[in-house]
């Protein structure tokens, strides 16, 4: 037993069912009830069987008021296709200068929301469209009588005069008289013909659009005989805001008798003077009053309402199954198996699913009455992407086409094509991040994997409508036969004959009115037509928990009520009319304008809470931006205006226990062990490391082992522009081959460089330009080796740089001639002892290695040079600074060298001084070549003092460490080694 004390009231459609079944149960088979939409239709006949009590008895008629005035024409609906493309052609007889239909379609739209206006509100076209030559003789005459009463009714006796007056203030004041009447003469004088000419084709072919049949049902109405009607009494039900055709209908049936009329007009809320939820209902109550009292006492008490702001769509969500089981478990839903007395209103549709899964168990039947929306099925997310992909293709020379990256990563991730073609779509993957293609051409797609290439299919000429028609058609019917295929998925397939339908529905409409269009054009349409269907679910209409939009609740009452998403923007929808017609001249012609979406929502929300015993109104709570989430303006005239509905307000905060941050620690098991012996001379398979694998366990062991010993690669995102690495590599890359080149070309092992080779590179541009031209193809454009295409955009500017960095190069390599220059690139494979018991493989590049004369005439030092591109340290004073993971700056590139040195040492069993020297590049052309600093001395040879013994103590012992089973692998201790990590995310470190 519920504890609410709110009292119950009967529904509003219930109460009319009664008083007709008590005052004309014998007539209700000659009479027919109109409601302004379907659902309201059902419940009526559910509360007429329902007071019947198992008694027999012929139905009334009950239909929508857009069925009732279609009853009236012998006309079929027209599609929104025909319509558009009709009123193209008829566009096209009037107009000298003719747009294509390309151009044509944005504000064709506009037109025919604006000539269904001009029937619905039953507007003298002629004068709406009136010539503005004929601007001073304009006067209240414009209107007809049927309209100056309407309008006189509804906003008073001098409305009309005024607005005439507004209007044309309205004008004069927004701009210069003579350019806007200009631009009005030229609008007007097109607009007048082609609403009659558009109207007269589509009766010769016995189309019509909803506004001819209002038009057409009021011109019937007044010379058909009332004993031609198929009812003897029309009784309409649950109406609010009337257009002037439907006000007109009610006072053609009212005048000979044969209509009543019953206004839900009852709640607390509609006591405030100036609510604007009843701004049109009084005039209604007033002008169509009502045969029989329905008996309700005036509602005075508002419901239970609890308002909740929830920081999360998915929240608000979760929060509301939270109120349906608080609702089931304390008895006020009486009856979870029927919970037919709930409703939960969804005013964004894309909530449905997740509101689905939200439901208690304890309710087991539901019924949806919105239907689920195609453009929210992963189909139309697929199909979309596809369509995206093709128009921002790039068409090149021959009969290829260009796709972006992103385009393509969006459809080969997509979930319904790697469920159709998993291998396929994974090797592409790899081969656009391997390649790094930022453009991936259609015919390497087709030819090296053609299970998609029905996919990939090139358009190539997109002004061609048969074309785009034939790829659409073979991709909709190929997706359709391998969804079949592989995943036998029954609601997919079904929402691809949805998108087949409307695809042959398209072209079948372009055939017969002779359209052509581009290719954008033909997918905005056809991305039109998928996205205002949506799929009806089956199932019992009276029976479960109501789940509907806002529209659906019109004239129905329910005992519990959820409403989500209680915003501004949302509920009330911001509606931003798009029409040539001004709101000034609308007011004029008694034409709804953008204000009557007020009135609407304010009714739709009181009317559908008057007689609920709890409702829960949740809104979004989020801050984004710094701007939180605005309350809709229902909810704060609930909490302000009305104090007696004592309407509570909450935020709800999510259960966030703080939780210490704990660090991640990868315990050496003996599976990890035999992974790290891979690493010992003595493995068979063997694995070696290096100066970046030990860079990479100091700064982080957990990180190291991720990549290292478990083998997770995570590829750097493919982009438009030259990456850091990229232009690294490049930079690299030259500045071997230019040296390496000279000493093959000469046929010597190791190249003598003097002034004259450098005066050479740096007065001859053309050697460098080429090798850099060729690096930059090859890395950046992935051309292939040897590729000297000239370089465009970016890369060009880039490569300009490039050349600046390395002819800087050449310029302080002049200091030390002459030298010799020995090895590019020199590859040091060897082993490392570290312990008695530990020897491991290791493996280097040097980028580059010289021999030089310093100080001493008589004896040469051997360099080892590595060039970076970043902003490495290079200046140190305890070896400390090198391996300690919490220092901010540890000077990484120096261990590097060391390293490099004692390898190099070992290999070639050299005894003499190697200086280990780094080109900065970000530096080289202000700073020049900064030696290597140890305690403020320069570095000349890496074996001075007791330097090295030092450094390769602390390299040992970090090794060692690395294969001691005790010490497990950890997360860095600190995040400033986690800037540049790719495994941030994984860590929680992001």
């Amino acid at each position: 037993m519920s504890n609410n004390t709110t009292p119950c009231h009967r529904p509003f459609l219930s109460r009319v069912a009664d008083v007709y079944l008590n005052q004309e149960r014998d007539n209700l088979i000659d009479y027919c009830f109109v409601f302004p939409n379907k659902r309201s239709g059902v419940f009526f006949r559910h509360y007429l069987a329902k007071s019947l009590d198992g008694s027999r008895l012929v139905m009334p008629g009950i239909m929508t008021i857009s069925e009732m005035t279609a009853d009236f024409s012998d006309m079929v609906e027209a599609t929104r296709f025909e319509q558009l493309f009709i009123l193209y052609n008829e566009y096209r007889k009037l107009s000298d200068d003719v747009p294509t239909f390309d151009q044509f379609l944005f504000w064709g739209d506009m037109l025919l929301s604006d000539f269904n206006d001009v029937d619905r509100y039953l507007v003298d076209p002629h004068q709406l469209f009136v010539n503005v030559k004929r601007l001073r003789e304009i006067n209240s005459t414009y209107l007809t009588e049927d309209q100056l009463d309407v309008i006189r009714r509804y906003w008073g006796e001098n409305r009309a005069e005024q607005d005439i007056d507004r209007f044309w203030s309205h004008i004069r004041h927004d701009a210069a008289e003579g350019d806007v009447q200009g631009k009005f003469l030229k609008l007007w004088e097109v607009l007048d013909p082609l609403f009659f000419n558009f109207k007269k084709q589509l009766e010769k072919h016995g189309l019509c659009t909803q506004g001819m049949y209002s038009r057409n049902a009021v011109e019937r109405l007044r010379s058909m005989p009332s004993g031609e009607l198929p009812f003897k009494r029309y009784i309409f039900v649950g109406f609010n805001v009337l257009s002037i055709s439907e006000i007109k209908i009610f006072e053609l049936l009212k005048v000979r008798g044969i209509a009543d009329f019953y206004w839900d007009f009852n709640s607390p809320a509609y006591a405030l003077r100036g609510n604007k939820a009843v701004r049109f209902l009084e005039n209604n109550v007033r002008e169509f009053p009502s045969l029989y009292d329905i008996g309700e006492e005036p509602i005075t008490e508002f419901p239970r309402i609890t308002i909740t702001g929830v920081p999360s769509r998915i929240g608000m969500v979760k929060a509301a199954g939270n109120v349906l089981a608080q609702w089931v478990k304390g008895n006020e839903i009486a009856n979870p198996a029927n919970a037919i007395d709930t409703a939960v209103v969804l005013p964004e549709e894309n909530l449905f699913i997740p509101m689905i899964h939200s439901v208690p168990a304890e309710i087991t039947a539901i019924n949806v009455t919105m239907g689920f929306p195609v453009r929210h099925t992963p189909i139309a997310s697929f199909v979309s992407k596809i369509i995206s992909m093709h128009i921002r293709a790039r068409v090149i020379k021959g009969s290829d086409v260009l796709y972006y990256y992103e385009d393509v990563r969006e459809i080969i991730t997509h979930p319904i094509l790697r469920a159709i073609a998993p291998t396929e779509c994974d090797e592409i993957l790899a081969a656009m991040t391997e390649k790094r293609l930022y453009n991936i051409s259609a015919a390497m797609l087709a030819d090296k994997w053609p299970a998609t290439s029905y996919i990939f299919a090139p358009v190539l000429n997109q002004n061609d409508m048969e074309e785009v028609y034939a790829y659409c058609h073979m991709l909709v019917t190929s997706l359709l036969d391998a969804v079949k295929a592989h995943r036998d998925d029954k609601i997919e397939v079904y929402f691809m004959q949805g998108y087949l339908a409307a695809l042959e529905e398209l072209k079948q409409a372009c055939d017969t009115w002779g359209i052509s269009m581009k290719e954008l054009t033909f997918f905005i349409l056809l991305e039109r037509a998928v996205a205002s269907a949506s799929i009806n679910f089956a199932g019992e209409p009276l029976k479960g928990l109501q789940v509907m939009g806002v529209l659906e609740t019109r004239a129905l009452d329910f005992d519990n009520i959820i409403m989500l998403s209680m915003n501004e923007r949302i509920f009330p929808r911001k509606h931003y009319t798009r029409s040539f017609i001004p709101d000034a001249l609308r007011r004029g012609f008694g034409m709804a304008t953008e204000d009557f979406q007020e009135s609407i929502y304010a009714y739709y929300f009181y009317r559908l809470i008057a007689r609920a015993r709890n409702v829960s109104l949740f809104y979004d709570a989020r801050t984004v931006g710094g701007k939180s989430s605005e309350i809709s303006r229902y909810l704060s005239q609930l909490l302000y205006l009305f104090p007696d509905a004592k309407a509570s307000h909450r935020l709800a905060a999510f259960d966030n226990p703080e939780v210490k941050e704990m660090p991640i620690v990868v315990a050496k098991t003996p599976d990890i062990l035999k992974r790290l012996d891979a690493f010992r001379s003595e493995a068979s398979e063997k694995r070696y490391l290096s100066a970046s694998s030990i860079n990479s366990y100091i700064n982080c062991p957990l990180s190291f082992y991720l990549q290292y010993i478990e083998g997770i690669n995570l590829d750097d995102e493919i982009t438009d522009y030259m990456d850091s690495s990229t232009y690294g590599t490049i930079v690299h890359q030259v500045a071997q081959w230019l040296y390496e080149r000279e000493a093959k070309a000469r046929n010597v092992k190791e190249l003598l460089v003097d002034k004259k080779l450098l005066d050479k590179w740096l007065d001859n541009r053309q050697p460098l330009d080429s090798l850099v031209i060729e690096s930059v193809n090859l890395n950046y454009n992935k051309l292939g080796e040897g590729n000297l295409t000239p370089l465009t955009g970016e890369a060009h500017i880039l490569a300009d740089i490039i050349k600046i960095f390395i002819r800087k190069m050449l310029e302080e390599d002049k200091k030390f001639l002459p030298f010799i220059f020995m090895k590019g690139e020199e590859l040091i494979i060897d082993t490392m002892t570290i312990t008695p018991d530990l020897t491991v493989n290791i493996k280097q590049y040097i980028d580059r290695v010289d021999r030089v004369k310093l100080n001493d005439p008589n004896g040469s030092v051997i360099r080892l040079i590595d060039y970076k591109t970043g902003g490495d340290k290079i200046v140190f004073t305890n070896i400390n600074q090198l391996f300690d993971n919490q220092i901010t700056d540890r000077r990484k590139a120096v261990l590097q060298l060391l390293f490099y040195c004692n390898a190099y040492a070992k290999k070639h069993n050299y005894k003499g001084p190697i200086q280990p020297i780094i080109y900065l590049f970000k530096t080289i052309s202000t700073q020049g070549i900064t030696p290597i600093k140890y305690n403020k001395k320069e570095l000349l040879n890496y074996l001075d003092g007791d330097l090295n013994n030092e450094f390769m103590s602390r390299f040992k012992e970090t090794v060692a460490e690395m294969f001691n089973p005790e010490v497990p692998f950890v997360q860095a201790p600190d995040d400033h080694s986690c800037q540049f990590c790719n495994f941030k995310a994984i860590c929680g470190r992001e």
